[in-house]
């Protein structure tokens, strides 16, 4: 008789594990909630118990001629992280039950402590030495550099592009120690040392800007261009809005912020450039004058709380300013930010108007104002309301009344989905109405009364209306095509066909995602009328081919010590733990898909004579979903879990 007690049964389970070769000796422990990255090695001790029944004649544990003897063995091996997001989870240990998800075991075991020169250390990066390590919470540019400390050596990872570089000092995408670290980072490889040192920092590859504007105060008000000096350099505010952070605490230009290890944050590089170098002083001026503004011609009106939008203009003080572009364009008329007028807020106008050069006297006189008739766009359809968010639908346009006296308005047009959504919730000539409306040109009148609405705007589908959507069917896929009647008398009948993934899924919701009502537009797309019926077409063909692939299946049977593939090696006592992989190979059928089958790497099915085969772990798992069943079209998401392999023969 030969048990295994359950002390030994995260040790047997395990041995799903990949295989590595092995090292000469012992890695660092794993520690549960570390951080480890994808290729660390670990070392992790198992011990098993084994029980087993001998013959016996004598001693007190001795019953009916058998005793039981138990016999502990104590392996160390070593473990490479394969998952970077799972190796430091509990639930992960290299030697529980979900090991081999996260860890391959090398072959052998490891003895002593591994040294430098025996450690799997990744390629050197061409860079030098190491940069500065990785400091989290910071923000980092595009392409910049950073090192993470590995066992036994050190790591280069350079951050990504714009705009992912905003994740790179986000917790969660961590250099080589996270789930998501790939978006952010890419791995350079490995450096030791440091980064060569330059020499005394000079000025020779900096602009000479001569005399030095004033030094940085930390209690002046700065603005989009405005220059200050410190020890000998020249620093220019960004544009807005980064010129909002130039006045503020903890931007003083040249200065660092926390420090962790050799990484210092500094923040005054979001709001300062370095310009050029600068030596004495800039020589004084007269009275300030407008010398460096653009000369704008007459002056605009004069600010006043109404309704801006993005260009608009308007004057202060012989100054022109000019309305920023949306969604800032929503503070331009607000109370509070009158251009050049410092309000509760210091500044606050800044965040919405632009200075854009001086003027002088008034524009010339105009008639009565009126419309481009070239920007017409003839009658003016209904005022726009408020309402739900399917209220309007793309390309409705509304009219909006810009004055009473005389009586002017202007058309907008709905945005396309998922932009429509916006149409009922916003006027177009509110904060927020960019959002869902665009400005279509002026109207003049109303638009004459029709007879009751026809589908003459609709494109209708010649060949016939497809099944009626049902609220009970739940196989509908991208690009399918279904019917929706919005009368029996006389019987008229509206085309939708199913949004492309991600929006697939709405389409089998059910009643809640109904063509027509307030969230169809998430799962159907309208694409006309429809009359008659889809012709019938001849009962479809089962697919009778020789269709076929090889299938290969691994099993772990019983085998006799020595054996080739065994577990036990030659001299030892035949036990059922001797095992060994026996692989059968067969051909079998290429069948549709089906739910009933857990399907692995490998397995083939097809859609009429088009194969796929289920791609490797983890996404073999996702080819037992039926959202990840195959169809014949590209835009899908089974391609997450299966590839094409190929045609099946004519059918027969």
């Amino acid at each position: 008789m030969f048990r295994i007690r359950s002390v030994a049964l995260a040790a047997a389970l395990q041995g799903l594990a990949g295989v590595v070769d092995a090292a000469s000796g012992c890695h660092p422990a794993w520690v549960g909630g570390n951080q480890y990255s994808e290729g660390d090695f670990v070392s992790r001790t198992k011990t098993t118990e084994t029980l087993s029944e001998e013959s016996c004649t004598t001693g007190a544990d001795c019953v009916d001629g058998k005793k039981t003897v138990t016999t502990i063995t104590t392996e160390t091996h070593n473990y490479k992280c394969k998952v970077a997001g799972w190796c430091g989870q509990n639930g992960y240990d290299p030697i529980g039950i979900y090991s081999g998800q996260a860890w391959d075991m090398e072959s052998g075991q490891c003895s002593g402590t591994v040294t430098a020169s025996s450690a799997n250390i990744p390629v050197e990066w061409n860079g030098g030495g190491c940069p500065k390590s990785y400091a989290g919470g910071s923000d980092y540019s595009a392409g910049a550099l950073v090192s993470v400390a590995k066992t036994g050596y050190n790591m280069v990872y350079q951050c990504a592009g714009e705009p992912n570089n905003l994740f790179c000092g986000m917790s969660g995408y961590e250099p080589g120690n996270s789930v998501y670290w790939e978006i952010a980072w890419s791995s350079l490889g490995s450096c030791n040392g440091t980064m060569t040192p330059t020499a005394s920092p000079n000025y020779v590859s900096i602009t000479d800007v001569g005399g030095c504007p004033a030094e940085f105060d930390s209690g002046a008000d700065y603005d989009e261009g405005d220059r200050v000096s410190k020890d000998g350099l020249v620093y220019t505010c960004k544009s807005w809005p980064s010129s909002a952070r130039c006045s503020q605490q903890g931007y003083e230009p040249g200065t660092s912020g926390a420090c962790s290890g050799h990484a210092c944050v500094e923040y005054w590089k979001d709001a300062w450039t370095v310009t050029g170098y600068c030596s004495g002083t800039i020589a004084p001026t007269t009275a300030p004058n407008f010398s460096s503004l653009v000369d704008v011609g007459g002056c605009p009106d004069d600010w006043s709380v109404q309704s801006y939008e993005e260009g608009d203009r308007v004057h202060s003080m012989g100054l022109v300013y000019e309305c920023r572009q949306w969604p800032f364009s929503g503070h331009c008329g607000q109370a509070g930010y009158e251009p050049n007028v410092n309000s509760a807020t210091t500044d606050a106008w800044k965040r919405a108007w632009i200075l854009k050069g001086h003027c002088s006297g008034s524009r010339g006189p105009t008639g009565a104002p009126s419309f481009d008739p070239a920007n017409s766009v003839g009658a003016c359809p209904d005022e726009w309301s408020a309402g739900s968010n399917t209220k309007y639908e793309e390309g409705d346009l509304v009219s909006v009344s810009v004055s009473t006296t005389p009586i002017r308005k202007v058309a907008y047009r709905c945005k396309a989905w998922p932009y429509s959504g916006h149409c009922g919730q916003y006027s177009p000539t509110v904060f927020g109405g960019d959002q869902g409306w665009t400005f279509a040109g002026s109207c003049d009148g109303s638009t004459g009364p029709t007879a009751s609405p026809v589908f003459v705007s609709l494109t209708t589908d010649s060949s016939g209306c497809p099944a009626e959507w049902s609220a009970s069917t739940t196989d509908y896929e991208a690009g399918d095509r279904v019917s929706y009647s919005v009368s029996s008398d006389p019987i008229r009948k509206i085309l939708y066909k199913c949004r492309d993934w991600p929006n697939t899924g709405y389409c089998n919701q059910g009643a809640g995602f109904e063509p027509s009502t307030q969230y169809g537009s998430m799962a159907w797309t309208l694409m006309g009328a429809c009359d008659g019926s889809i012709a019938p077409t001849a009962a479809p063909v089962v697919y009778s081919g020789p269709c076929e692939y090889n299938k290969c299946t691994t099993t772990r049977v019983s085998c006799t010590p020595g054996e080739s593939g065994c577990s036990c090696s030659s001299g030892t006592p035949a036990t059922s733990s001797c095992k060994k992989d026996l692989t059968t190979c067969e051909d079998v059928s290429v069948n549709t898909w089906s739910n009933n089958v857990d399907y692995t790497t490998g397995d083939v099915v097809r859609v009429g004579t088009k194969r796929f085969r289920c791609r490797e772990w983890p996404n073999y798992l996702w080819c037992r979903m039926s959202s990840y069943k195959p169809v014949l079209t590209s835009s899908n998401i089974w391609q997450q879990a299966w590839r094409t392999d190929g045609d099946c023969p004519p059918a027969r």
